[in-house]
């Protein structure tokens, strides 16, 4: 799920890896009916880093904090989630982000219900609940031609009703998702059963 414009070589990426902003974000499951669910923000359109993109909560490492702190501690912040509910299954490759020069940290972690959202409308402008399915589905895979540094480039996203997901949540979800049809091969096979995609616009919770 890399854009075409992504790839590094490898010496590039481990001395960005060296100097860049530590960050984290979760990747929270949940049940909701019979299926597993996600949760995503639309971040608000004047921040200053990636305004407007779908996104996984999460932010800056504040202190010594360890990964999985910072994971659960911004995403309390960003929307409510409670950190004594979550259950910290494992972390997914650690991403660096060329144009912002972050390294994300994705969190895996696991609550038995869904949370009581509380997104912080300082940074939320809308909430959305995604099932998983949606994205083991190779019909919510589309690919986008993009005009870049004079170039034409492939970005691959997935298309969620007309909410795209690309960059690094969505290659966070690619690999989260391959690692789902590799552990669960049989539960993991089309036909895809999805339930909606709920959209919350933040106004909604105040």
């Amino acid at each position: 799920m890399a854009p075409g414009y992504r790839p590094l070589d490898q010496k590039s990426y481990d001395e960005g890896s060296k100097t860049c902003r530590r960050a984290a974000v979760l990747l929270l499951l949940y049940p909701r009916g019979d299926q597993l669910y996600t949760v995503l923000t639309e971040r608000r359109h004047d921040l200053p880093d990636h305004p407007g993109q779908i996104a996984f909560p999460g932010g800056s490492r504040d202190g010594q904090e360890t990964v999985a702190q910072t994971a659960l501690r911004e995403a309390q912040e960003e929307v409510g989630v409670d950190p004594d509910r979550v259950e910290v299954l494992g972390r997914l490759t650690h991403i660096y982000i060329p144009p912002s020069h972050f390294c994300i940290q994705i969190v895996v972690g696991y609550t038995p219900e869904p949370p009581a959202w509380r997104p912080n409308p300082a940074e939320v402008e809308s909430l959305i609940e995604v099932p998983i399915s949606r994205f083991l589905d190779p019909a919510t895979r589309q690919v986008a031609q993009v005009e870049r540094d004079g170039k034409t480039w492939a970005v691959p996203y997935f298309d969620l009703d007309g909410h795209k997901v690309w960059g690094a949540t969505a290659m966070a979800l690619g690999e989260f998702v391959t690692m789902l049809r590799e552990a669960f091969p049989e539960k993991t096979r089309p036909p895809f059963h999805h339930p909606p995609i709920l959209v919350h616009p933040v106004d909604a919770f105040h």
